[in-house]
């Protein structure tokens, strides 16, 4: 009994005794923890704030390159008259003015009134370095101060004038406000965006109290009261650091926090009253909160272990329960992988049988594919469900063409539905929309498994219908989307639908069809749609068939320059259009240069070329081999060149940038010849950053040939002028 007693009370004991050790600890560090938790909120918040600015700096600079395009090409962009469309643009984004500037700083605005900047050589002739960025300040045409925004661009005429950079004037206001802290204790913080010399930026005070070089003023009337770091304010700031260091200024005490910001390598520094931040600090609380913290991580690992005991034989059951379903799985993925491997063990040997007779050849080859392609769709599923349960399947938002993935769907499952003479469907005549925002590549999973289940449980001459309808039309930025796939087949039973979407899981009955999967595709199907923020439900009666619902929202994208290659692809593929190239084939007689240093896929590439009628692939190992043999060559040797992304030595995009750059050494086809970028790097980052760097177009890993076709059609139609 004594026993029992003495272990009864050892736990709260103990715990009484870890507490009274740390109010001891706490009591003892509790000034340097204050100090700490200062610094921690104050770089924190004005973290934030640097956050802010550098996407409010970010905005004007896509603006300012938005405008720059827009009147190099105002006619083929599609804006009829620049200055009324730029006008709808101040008023859109508040701006006050914009300016063209020569690179002398004279400038000429929109309103037509000419001035020159009033700014030192250095600022003057960054203007002659194409996309350069800098911030100044101006005075408008009604006495107003503005903050200046300025990016150099490539040199132009507009109105008779020759520009080199482009800029916009803001009210002062504007980002006055923005650098404006709002909390209580921190209010009266006088906030200073710098350049690497200290020079003023932007402040949040009035212009009347603004400090040209605060950096400065700092240094020369402040002293030091407490510096972590030691190398003093000054060396701090030269050195681009993050700090906050204790100062007294005109006899009040400032904490001053600075940090790098990413615009021009510019330095935010803040300089905030200590008595404001100091008098809402609460030390009880602190050391309250930390107790509190501390006793319950004591009890929920108590109870965590308690549990764990308690637990043991249950999880013994799971492991047990595991190992039963692992085994029955890898007996499915036996039989199911042995089905598919087995067939195309079979046509490759008929292949090799029948090699002097092309029909037979080409039949086995097909129906080799098709087995090929029920066994990666099986390796997909497994692979899936394990990327799903790991976490590491991201969703990605990017532009896609539902018409793309429904065409994709289409012609794979059409295949399927094919062999057993089902009748497939797929109508979205009611949705309007083609171009969304959000993750095509599980959406065609997805419609895929949900198809392929009805082409296995549907038997012979039955009909499955796919319907897309839109849920809600008159939200013009986001849609719902609602897929519908409907079958006639052998139907389940309503036990059965209460586990459908459980790995494994196959309902067994006398008349099923004996062709049956892995059982993942629906547990796939159900995670991929809820990571989507979508849902699925299914309705089902035996012997007459199913219907499985699935809602999905996408973001509607916006129509951009890059979708007209798309329509003239389009006009191209219905016979619409007529081309210098008449019915010859695209790449008749093309001299391709091909960056890649795969050596199987620069193989595969060029018998593809050759056998689509090119008279020339010369193939480069690298970028640099690459540039190398378009410097070799004569001005129009080569068509168009073909560029990988990733590899050794020179990535495609530095590659495509310096061949573009050879233009300004007197290289005329270096600005004008085709770059594809065939990668299989897809997102929207990577299209994007091909683009920048000079090239035309994007074809991902592996090669789908019509594209690659529709695309060197459309690059040869549209003709290039780069950028």
């Amino acid at each position: 009994m004594r026993s029992a007693i003495k272990s009864k009370w050892t736990v709260p004991i103990a715990i009484v005794i870890l507490f009274a050790v740390l109010i001891f600890m706490v009591n003892s560090i509790q000034s340097r923890f204050i100090y700490s938790d200062r610094m921690v909120q104050l770089t924190t918040y004005y973290s934030q704030l640097e956050s802010i600015i550098s996407t409010r700096f970010t905005r004007y600079y896509k603006l300012l390159r938005s405008w720059s395009y827009h009147l190099e090409h105002e006619k083929s962009s599609g804006i009829e008259d620049f200055n009324s469309y730029i006008s709808t643009e101040k008023r859109i984004w508040d701006v006050e003015q914009i300016y063209l500037f020569d690179e002398e700083g004279n400038y000429l605005d929109t309103e037509g009134n000419i001035g020159s900047i009033d700014e030192n050589k250095d600022f003057i002739n960054r203007l002659k370095t194409v996309g350069d960025k800098q911030v100044s300040h101006i005075i408008g045409t009604n006495g107003k101060r503005l903050d200046l925004f300025v990016l150099s661009v490539k040199p132009g005429k507009y109105e008779g004038v020759t520009y080199r950079a482009i800029g916009m004037g803001l009210d002062s206001y504007q980002m006055k406000s923005r650098l404006s802290v709002k909390r209580s204790d921190m209010a009266g913080s006088l906030n200073y965006l710098v350049d690497k010399s200290g020079n003023l930026i932007i402040t949040s005070v009035k212009q009347s109290q603004e400090i040209e070089n605060i950096v400065d003023y700092i240094s020369e009337n402040g002293e030091v009261l407490y510096d972590p770091i030691g190398k003093g304010f000054r060396a701090e700031i030269e050195s681009r650091l993050t700090g906050v260091i204790v100062m007294e200024l005109d006899e009040i005490a400032y904490y001053i926090t600075f940090m790098p910001c990413g615009i021009d390598d510019s330095m935010l520094v803040c300089l905030t009253p200590a008595n404001a931040v100091d008098k809402n600090i609460s030390q009880v609380k602190m050391i309250n909160n930390i107790l509190l913290i501390v006793a319950f991580a004591i009890v929920l690992i108590v109870i965590m272990v308690i549990v764990r005991y308690l637990s043991v034989q249950e999880m013994l059951v799971v492991a047990n329960s595991a190992n039963e379903t692992k085994t029955r799985f890898l007996a499915n993925m036996s039989h199911d992988f042995r089905t598919p491997m087995n067939a195309l063990a079979g046509y490759l040997n008929l292949m090799k049988e029948n090699a002097d007779d092309p029909d037979k050849v080409r039949e086995y080859g097909e129906k080799a594919e098709y087995a090929h392609r029920n066994m990666l769709n099986m390796i997909n599923c497994v692979l899936d469900l394990s990327k799903m349960e790991e976490g590491g399947d991201e969703v990605r938002y990017e532009r896609f063409y539902l018409s793309d993935v429904l065409n994709r769907v289409g012609q794979e499952m059409g295949a399927l539905a094919d062999n057993k003479r089902l009748k497939l469907t797929i109508d979205r005549g009611k949705v309007k929309e083609d171009i969304f925002v959000g993750d095509d590549l599980k959406l065609e999973i997805i419609l895929k498994n949900i198809i392929q289940n009805a082409v296995t449980y549907t038997e012979n001459d039955g009909i499955i219908n796919v319907d897309i309808t839109p849920e809600n039309e008159e939200d013009t930025e986001r849609l719902m989307l609602r897929f519908e796939i409907k079958d006639n087949g052998i139907g389940m039973g309503s036990e059965f639908l209460e586990h459908i979407f459980e790995p494994f899981k196959r309902e067994q009955r006398k008349n099923a069809s004996k062709e049956q999967g892995t059982g993942l595709g629906l547990t796939v199907t159900k995670k991929m749609v809820e990571s989507l923020g979508g849902t699925i439900n299914v309705e089902s009666k035996i012997n007459e068939g199913s219907i499985f619902t699935v809602r999905l929202a996408f973001d509607i994208a916006p129509k951009t320059e890059l979708d007209e290659i798309r329509e003239i692809e389009e006009v191209l593929e219905n016979g619409n259009m007529q081309d210098d190239s008449g019915d010859e084939n695209t790449f008749e007689g093309m001299r391709f240069l091909a960056a890649e240093d795969n050596e199987l896929n620069a193989e595969i590439l060029t018998e593809i070329l050759k056998m689509q009628g090119a008279a020339l692939v010369d193939v480069a190992e690298d970028g640099e081999k690459a540039v190398e043999a378009f410097k070799e060559k004569g001005e129009g040797y080569y068509d168009m060149v073909l560029m990988d992304i990733q590899m050794p030595n020179m990535d495609g995009y530095q590659a495509s940038m310096t061949i573009r750059a050879m233009k300004d050494e007197g290289r005329k086809d270096a600005g004008k010849i085709p770059i594809i970028a065939m990668s299989a790097n897809a997102f929207k980052d990577d299209i994007e950053k091909t683009s920048e760097s000079g090239m035309d177009a994007h074809i991902p890993k592996p090669i789908d040939l019509k594209l690659f076709e529709n695309t060197v059609k459309a690059l040869k139609v549209r003709g290039h002028e780069s950028l």
